[in-house]
C-alpha cells in the first residue's frame, strides 16, 4: 500500500520508513512538498519490478515463455545441456 507523507515527516522518520519498506518488500512512500507529490521512496524489489515492466523486449520474452508453457512446448533442462 502506498503511503503519502510530507517531506518534513520523511526527513524525521527516514530510518524507520526505509526499514519498513525493507521488511514489506513492496510498497511506496510518496513524498509531498507543499502538498504536491515530489518524490517516491521504493524498495529495491519494487524498482526491479518497475524496470522489468519497462523493458519491452524482456516483457515480450516472458509473455512468449508463458505462452509456450501453456501450450506444453517445454524442454527439460537436461536436454538443453546435452
Amino acid at each position: 500500500m502506498d503511503r503519502i507523507l510530507p517531506v518534513s515527516y520523511v526527513r524525521a522518520h527516514l530510518p524507520s520508513l526505509v526499514a519498513d519498506l525493507g521488511r514489506k518488500k513492496r510498497g511506496r512512500v510518496i513524498i509531498t512538498r507543499n502538498g504536491r507529490p515530489s518524490a517516491v521512496l521504493v524498495s529495491p524489489e519494487e524498482i526491479e519490478t518497475l524496470e522489468i515492466l519497462a523493458d519491452k523486449r524482456l516483457m515480450l520474452s516472458l509473455l512468449r515463455a508463458e505462452e509456450e508453457e501453456r501450450a506444453g512446448r517445454l524442454v527439460e533442462h537436461e536436454a538443453v545441456f546435452r
